[in-house]
């Protein structure tokens, strides 16, 4: 295999991986009530890792956290 071969299959690897630590983020948002798409975007401008501990300190949504409580009580 040729250099050129090489490095296309590492900037292919590189950007398989950077989307999967975008989803990461992204279904942690879901899950929380937040915009998915609102934290790609900011996936996109700070790092994944950033992003993905912003959440887990942020929690869940105000409205998330009210539609769990009227869950519970049915």
């Amino acid at each position: 295999m040729d250099d050129s071969a090489i490095w296309i299959v590492c900037i292919i690897a590189l950007i398989i991986g950077y989307i999967f630590w975008i989803h990461i983020p992204a279904n942690m948002a879901r899950n929380r009530g937040r915009s998915a798409l609102g934290w790609v975007i900011l996936t996109w401008i700070l790092q994944p890792l950033w992003t993905i501990v912003l959440l887990a300190i942020l929690g869940d949504s105000s409205e998330k956290i009210r539609e769990d409580i009227r869950n519970e009580g049915r």
